[in-house]
């Protein structure tokens, strides 16, 4: 969705049409490193956002990372950051981000224990889908999700391996609404 979310795009609409709600940022994946680059600034400047109500979104696995990342948005003045668990594209799950971290519930638990356990000081919010291959599959995702103080768990009604495409798993969505 970069190219629908993009810097450029928030603030032409915004411009245009007044803002919304929220605008989510093209996901940044943070690195062992604890800066974010040049070109990532360029999305999550406060600057370039002033004036927008502006979510920056992490893609990683690692919790170290994402503490980091958090921690520095918070001090840039972002109340919340989203974690992307729902991008099914296999160059980013090849590497178990995204949805494909949706394949290893257990290591996600960890890594939300980990991540919890540190003292972010702004909210946590969550993309996800119904899981990788089954929507079956949300049934232990929403396990894991209920154990933390997720500020907002945004479900993709479908699983990785419908990518865009098809029809919305509705049924599967309205049971994991509760």
């Amino acid at each position: 969705m970069e190219s629908l979310t993009g810097i450029v795009f928030r603030r032409r609409h915004h411009e245009i049409f007044g803002g919304a709600d929220l605008y989510y940022t093209p996901f940044v994946t943070p690195t062992v490193k604890p800066e974010f680059t040049e070109r990532q600034m360029k999305e999550l400047s406060p600057e370039r956002n002033a004036g927008m109500s502006v979510v920056p979104q992490l893609l990683t696995r690692t919790p170290e990372n994402f503490i980091w990342a958090a921690k520095r948005l918070a001090e840039m003045g972002y109340p919340e950051v989203n974690l992307n668990l729902g991008c099914p594209m296999g160059t980013v799950t090849g590497k178990g981000k995204g949805s494909g971290f949706l394949r290893h519930p257990l290591e996600l638990e960890e890594f939300f224990e980990r991540v919890f356990d540190a003292g972010i000081p702004i909210r946590i919010s969550v993309k996800t889908r119904l899981g990788w291959a089954d929507d079956a599959e949300f049934e232990d995702l929403a396990r894991v999700y209920s154990r933390f103080p997720i500020s907002e768990l945004i479900i993709h009604a479908r699983v990785r391996k419908d990518f865009y495409k098809g029809s919305p798993r509705r049924a599967a969505f309205e049971a994991a609404l509760p």
